[in-house]
């Protein structure tokens, strides 16, 4: 499972589908390369603009398949947070500083810094490589979106919510992103959740805890 999410839903689905939701509208046979949404979110800040999210992770290995029911084990839970700064910005790339620290009970665990460069005219960064190949098995994808208000740091943003359901045999996942260009990096809140044969696999829930733009 990826730490950072990076795209909005509507973005995933129309890949998941293998078609560039920027290259159906171009009739040139040599197209400008495409605009990097991780990287036009960045734009609307200055560096020093950092986000925390803080992650939930629940894997359910009782319903794992194979797994024999007497030797199942219980619930499993993590919960993590991940910060990241934006540490320069011009008009070609965008340089990110991500930090991830594990909370166990009565400790934390931060993990060594890592770099990443968004490209303002790239593929898109840290995109699973099994999202860009052409599915091996029919899939039905539904997407669904609206608006609504989320509270963060005690305060009301107003968000636009993008919920993409994907089906391949008898497993199902599910996203629901909430997104606003006044949070850093978009994502304001995320749910998702995986099924086999109707069993809950894997869920997590990610939501922004602590924000504030640089000067």
């Amino acid at each position: 499972m990826r730490f950072r999410p990076t795209l909005s839903a509507a973005v995933l689905g129309a890949t998941l589908l293998g078609v560039s939701p920027f290259l159906m509208a171009a009739d040139d046979s040599h197209p400008p390369p495409p605009a990097n949404p991780e990287y036009q979110q960045w734009t609307h800040f200055k560096p020093g603009t950092y986000v925390t999210l803080e992650r939930k992770i629940l894997e359910h290995h009782e319903n794992e398949v194979g797994v024999v029911e007497a030797m199942a084990h219980p619930p499993g839970g993590a919960v993590m947070r991940i910060s990241t700064k934006l540490v320069s910005l011009d008009k070609d790339k965008a340089v990110l500083e991500e930090t991830r620290t594990d909370l166990d009970e009565g400790s934390e665990t931060e993990m060594p810094p890592d770099k990443v460069t968004l490209y303002a005219n790239d593929e898109i960064s840290h995109s699973d490589d099994s999202l860009m190949e052409k599915p091996s098995k029919p899939q039905s994808v539904k997407l669904t979106e609206g608006d609504e208000d989320v509270v963060v740091m005690g305060n009301k943003i107003k968000t636009h919510w993008v919920q993409t359901s994907v089906k391949t045999g008898n497993e199902t996942s599910t996203s629901k992103d909430w997104l606003s260009d006044d949070v850093p990096g978009g994502l304001v809140k995320e749910e998702v959740k995986k099924t086999v044969g109707g069993k809950m696999l894997a869920e997590s829930i990610s939501k922004v805890i602590d924000y504030k733009s640089g000067s």
